[in-house]
């Protein structure tokens, strides 16, 4: 058995987008050498914390 994590990952997000928003994660994806799911986390944290993402 492995060790236990600190904050262990029990969730899965689902949503469906269009293709233009993909190719958009994708590019943002790629340019910035994060993964899709780094990317949104990390969109996550700084909406979180009062740092707002252009709409």
């Amino acid at each position: 058995m492995g060790r236990k994590k600190e904050h262990p990952k029990k969730h899965i997000v689902s949503c469906r987008i269009n293709t233009e928003e993909m190719e958009i994660l994708r590019e943002i994806s790629e340019d910035s050498g994060m993964s899709i799911t780094m990317l949104l986390r990390k969109s996550l944290d700084a909406l979180t914390n009062n740092n707002p993402l252009s709409a």
